[in-house]
């Protein structure tokens, strides 16, 4: 048996120099922004505000009939209609908002709102931060973007979402609420009038919607709406393209990795479960996980530079 090596005494152990970098990187590690509460309830209140039913509709039966249609997966009929979208945003947006702003302000994106990435090097002349949000019509990410803006107290942010139902009524009362205070009562104190508040300055935020079918969207078009943003966000989208075409989704993730910048980030949110896989074929189905599907799409990408959340 080799002889025990000699143990140091107290005190008499130095650090290396690998041992104070590696100090220094768990010390430079971003804490998360937690959204204060007070934040959160101003998110929700964002959408009771822009989305208000009057007292002849009954929302909770628009609600099932849009509950319906997304059961068949019948995405068309469940985004018809002016009152379906309405719901659809005050019902399944406004909690969603939350978990995106959750997502958008964790410690490995902070460098994404900072300007701390490659692609903003780039544009270090411009000081407008920008997000294109592929399915983004519900309102969820163009909420949770506001609420980043707000806790990073950016300049400038412009977020672009982008898809196949015409969300533009939607997107033109969310930003008008988003830049203006909630209304007081008259009889408001001087304090509550003080703290009176938007939750983004008008000169802090904008928004622009593009309506159209992102897997039949021309490649010039396509990297005129990516060319210049700094995170790009696919949220519970993915599923669906891939489902709709699987040959038409694979040639759009590549299109968008060829026209977005280098160093700017593609965020891919999505559910677990069935909604994770893809069923391919006829009869005899076979189900591939998305994951998978992304991976082996992007596979010219490191894959460290991959992260797939999950909620």
């Amino acid at each position: 048996m080799a002889p025990a090596r000699k143990q140091k005494g107290p005190g008499t152990t130095k650090p290396t120099q690998s041992s104070r970098e590696a100090a220094n990187i768990v010390q430079k590690r971003p804490e998360p922004v937690a959204v204060p509460v007070e934040v959160q309830q101003m998110m929700l209140d964002v959408f009771r505000r822009a989305f208000p039913f009057n007292d002849n509709l009954d929302v909770k039966t628009v609600i099932q009939e849009v509950k319906g249609h997304l059961f068949q997966r019948d995405f068309t009929s469940a985004f018809a209609k002016q009152e379906y979208l309405d719901a659809y945003a005050l019902r399944w947006s406004a909690s969603r908002a939350l978990g995106y702003s959750d997502i958008l302000l964790h410690s490995d994106l902070q460098q994404v709102w900072l300007g701390e990435t490659a692609a903003a090097d780039a544009q270090r002349t411009k000081s407008a931060n920008r997000v294109a949000c592929i399915g983004g019509g519900g309102g969820a990410e163009v909420v949770a973007c506001a609420a980043a803006a707000r806790s990073y107290s950016l300049p400038h942010l412009e977020v672009h979402p982008i898809d196949i139902a015409d969300w533009s009524s939607c997107h033109n009362r969310l930003e008008n609420v988003l830049c203006t205070p909630p209304p007081l009562s008259p009889y408001a104190s001087e304090s509550a009038k003080a703290a009176n508040e938007s939750l983004v300055a008008s000169d802090q935020f904008t928004i622009h919607f593009s309506q159209c079918d992102i897997l039949a969207v021309e490649e010039g078009r396509l990297r005129g709406m990516l060319a210049n943003v700094h995170l790009c966000t696919i949220m519970f989208t993915l599923n669906e393209l891939f489902t709709s075409s699987i040959s038409r989704a694979t040639a759009f993730l590549l299109a968008l990795t060829d026209a977005m910048q280098p160093g700017s980030w593609l965020l891919v949110v999505d559910s677990p479960g069935s909604y994770s896989e893809v069923k391919l074929g006829q009869g005899q189905t076979k189900r591939y996980p998305m994951k998978w599907l992304l991976d082996h799409t992007l596979q010219e990408v490191a894959q460290d530079q991959i992260k797939l959340f999950l909620k």
